[in-house]
Order: C-alpha cells, then structure tokens, then sequence
C-alpha cells in the first residue's frame, strides 16, 4: 500500500495499475452504480413515496414539483440500476464458478454475501432504523414490533439485493455441479431480438407479481420479489453474454440498437405516466394492480432494465482511464453499500436542525452520505487488514 501510494504521489506517476485481467471499466461502473443508489436513496428520505427509512421521520418535504422532477429524471434511470447490477453480477459468476468449481464458488458466496446479510439484518439495521423512527417517525410499537415490520419478518433493507444475489448465485453453482458448462466462448452473438423477447418475457410475470406485490412494497421475504423477474433475467442474461465476451465488449451496433430503445421506452413511460395522471387516475395504479396503467409501465420498465443496462454497459466500457481514481473507491464499493443506512440516516438527523428547504438537504445529504459511506468503508477495510496482521 505504501509503495503504491509513493508511486501516485511521486511525479510523473500513473497511478496504480488495475491487476492482469481485472475489467477496469467494471470497477467504475460498480463505483458509480452504488454512489447513485445511496444518493436517490438520500433524496428519497425527503419524499412522501416511502421508499426509503428516513422518509416517516422526514422534517420537510419536497415541493410537488421537486417530486415532479425528480421521478421524471430519475425514474426511468433508477429502474436500471439495480438490473444492471445483476448484468455485472452475472457476467462475473460465470467465470467465477469456472474457476472455483461450484463447491468452493458456494462456499466464497455464503461467506461474502450470506455473512454480511444476516449481520445486516440482525444487528444493523434493526437498531438505526428504530432509534430514528422512535424518536421522530412513527415507531409506536416495542422494539421487537418494528424489527419484524408490519409483514412479520426483519427489514432487509437495501441488503434485499445482496440476499437476492446469493439465492441466484448458489442455484446457478448448483445448476452447474449438476450440468456443467462447456469451458468455451461461444461465437454465436446475442442480437438485439434476443434481447427484445428477453424484455417481453418479463412483462407477465411482472404484472402478475406486482398484483399482490406493488412496486415498492413489502414483499414476502423482504427481498423485493416485485423486481425479480427483472433481476433473474438480467443475471442469467450477463451468464450468457459472459462466454461472448461481453464483460469486455457489447459489440457496438447492438449498444446503438439498445440506445434507441432505451430512450424510446424511457419516453414512453413518461407518457404513460402523464397519462395516467391528466385521466385522474390515482398515481399508485403505476406501481401494481390489474389496471393498464400498471401494465404499461411494466411494459416500459422491461425494455429499461433489459435493453437499457445492456446501452449502460457497452457506454461504460469506452471509459478505463480514470483508475488512478477509481481503484481505492472499487475496493470499497461493496462495503458502502452494506453501510449505506446508517450513514444516510446518521446524515439526515445531524442536518435536521439546519433550517433549509427539503431540496437542499436532499442534496447535502445525498452528497455527504456518499463520501461518508465509501470513507467509512474505507476506514474498516484498514482496520480489517491491521485486526488481520
């Protein structure tokens, strides 16, 4: 560590250089993913959606129009996020398995995101969440009432993703302890019809899932399952892609192809938001029911997360200069998402007595909670390597 830092600090110097065969491009892509997921989630808090912890304690909220503009830029790209996690999480199992073997590949997975997740669960969140909730948001029942939650069972938090990983991830490797995969790239390419049926196979099952699980909502499990015929396919698609060389490169007209669609769906959806909206039709029919306006926005939402995760993907990979910059934030980018909670909380209450508008809080503590959860990260990754000497 200290020879690479002399090397950054000395003149003239690179910066470090990524090991042989690790994606730079990847690691940027999952450093910015997880900044903007803690940064929607620290404006979410000053909403009425109640998509995120903060938002029942919240001080101030944000203006209709604030609201307005905030799900109309953000929305659409906050729906392929977390799909686009699960296109990188795939494209990375599969040679993983390949080169562990299923049964060491399992083990690695229980301990990297079984471990994290219960302590999570069991110790982290509880506490935060019910000290804020207690004090200034609606936490009336005992301790024990609000871990379970309203549905009876622990809050999983934004962790739902890391439980989610885990479940696909040892199917997979068990999937492949049963049948094992040829060790080959195929050359067979993945066009952009493949992709569009991807999308529709979604749809259906979305629809009929988010009919008992609206989007947004407390599901069974606590692991979002109105986000997972998205998650799966987006997984097993990056499985795939990953033995046509995707994590190194989308070919480039599929990523044109991609694009277009994207922004088309991404237009489409507005549309069929502002349509719902100007026919008086309650907003909440968007996120689940068995009405069309939850039909067309699944609609929409499918061609983001399939088509427009692979666009983000192939965008990504033209941008591996930036390193010297990256690298300390990659390392630590999965530990900032663990820690996300209780650092955007932690930043929401001490800004409560700043009188300022929801907007402007939304924005300092969006701000402040990303660099305080990648600082934080990286305080204990130090501190993990001192406790391992």
């Amino acid at each position: 560590m200290a020879t690479v830092a002399r090397a950054v600090l000395s003149r003239g110097a690179p910066g470090p250089v990524p090991a042989p065969g690790r994606l730079v491009h990847l690691d940027n892509l999952k450093v910015v993913l997880i900044a903007a997921i803690i940064a929607i989630h620290g404006v979410l808090g000053y909403t009425d959606t109640g998509w995120w912890s903060y938002g029942d304690a919240r001080e101030v909220t944000l203006s209709p129009v604030s609201t307005g503009v905030l799900m109309a830029v953000v929305g659409p790209v906050s729906l392929l996020l977390i799909p686009l996690l699960f296109l990188v999480a795939g494209l990375l199992t599969a040679p993983a398995v390949e080169r562990k073997g299923p049964g060491r590949f399992a083990r690695d997975r229980l301990l990297r995101l079984g471990v994290p997740f219960v302590v999570y669960v069991a110790v982290i969140q509880p506490p935060v969440v019910y000290a804020v909730d207690h004090r200034w948001g609606n936490a009336y029942g005992s301790y024990w009432d609000e871990f379970l939650g309203s549905d009876g069972q622990p809050d999983a938090g934004p962790l739902w993703f890391v439980g989610a990983l885990l479940v696909f991830s040892l199917v997979y490797a068990g999937w492949v302890a049963v049948r094992p995969a040829p060790a080959t790239r195929l050359s067979a390419p993945i066009g952009a019809r493949p992709l569009g049926v991807a999308a529709a196979a979604i749809v259906l099952p979305t629809f009929l899932v988010r009919l008992a699980w609206p989007l947004g909502s407390e599901s069974l499990t606590d692991l979002n399952l109105w986000e997972w015929p998205a998650c799966i396919t987006l997984f097993g698609l990056g499985v795939v892609a990953s033995r046509r060389g995707w994590a190194r490169e989308v070919p480039a007209e599929l990523q044109h192809r991609c694009r277009t669609a994207t922004l088309a769906a991404a237009g489409a959806l507005l549309a069929v938001a502002g349509t719902t909206l100007g026919l008086g039709v309650d907003g909440e029919e968007l996120l689940g029911g068995a009405h069309w306006a939850a039909l067309g926005f699944v609609a929409c939402e499918s061609v983001i997360a399939v088509l427009g995760a692979v666009w983000v993907l192939g965008l990504t990979q033209r941008f591996d200069r930036a390193y010297r910059w990256t690298a300390p934030l990659a390392r630590t980018s999965y530990t900032a998402f663990v820690v996300q909670t209780p650092v955007l909380l932690g930043a929401a209450v001490a800004l409560r007595p700043l009188g300022a508008p929801a907007e402007v809080k939304a924005v300092l503590v969006a701000a402040i909670s990303v660099a305080a959860a990648f600082g934080l990260a990286e305080l204990l990754r130090r501190a993990g390597r001192v406790l391992a000497r």
